[in-house]
């Protein structure tokens, strides 16, 4: 049977972090069987490893050996990640099909660090997350891309060299967001008022 492992150390740490993130959005509901797995693909550098739980999908590239399939998350803890492959004949979503196109001409870009900063960028856009989807660490650097045309209703695209984080948005209806552009409206009115002030004052 067919394993990968990845141990936390000093060594590995960085890679250890990426991991657990990945593995963060595979899906916990057993009705749907096959994305509560990780899928492996093969690549000229060593493997991509890809998961995805309905709402968000990841795909994180590592420099691993391991062989492509579909593989069952047996070990996940602070000290080891351990995977097994499938040996069942199982078929993973087309993850492709999930990435929206994020090309200058469809899509606003915003290059940042961390899950703070893709929540403001996107709220702030009209476009809102939840915060427990973005498998972010706070020093993890990523270019974020929200569609132009309806972005609180297309999946948000985050990328760097070594990950691509697709997020569903909120479906909130229009009196929640109607509430949401009256505060946002409320605070700069209020540092308008603030600056204002100061400038009288001075």
């Amino acid at each position: 049977m067919n394993t990968l492992e990845l141990k936390n150390d000093k060594h590995t740490r960085a890679d250890f972090a990426r991991m657990k993130s990945v593995l963060a959005c595979a899906s916990k509901d057993s009705t749907r069987h096959v994305i509560t797995k990780v899928l492996v693909e093969k690549t000229e550098t060593g493997i991509t490893i890809i998961t995805t739980d309905g709402k968000r999908m990841r795909s994180d590239s590592f420099n691993l050996e391991a062989e492509a399939g579909i593989y069952d998350i047996k070990i996940n803890s602070a000290k080891a990640v351990f995977l097994t492959q499938c040996e069942e004949g199982l078929v993973f979503p087309n993850y492709r099909q999930a990435i929206p196109d994020h090309t200058d001409e469809a899509a606003h870009s915003f290059t940042g660090t961390g899950s703070r900063f893709v929540l403001w960028v996107a709220s702030s856009l009209g476009c809102y997350l939840d915060p427990k989807l973005i498998a972010l660490a706070d020093d993890e650097f990523v270019t974020l891309h929200i569609q132009k045309d309806n972005p609180n209703l297309f999946p948000v695209v985050l990328k760097n060299d070594q990950t691509t984080l697709v997020v569903m948005p909120y479906r909130i209806d229009k009196h929640w967001e109607q509430q949401i552009d009256a505060i946002l409206t409320e605070r700069v009115m209020k540092a308008m008022e603030e600056k204002e002030t100061d400038a009288i004052a001075a």
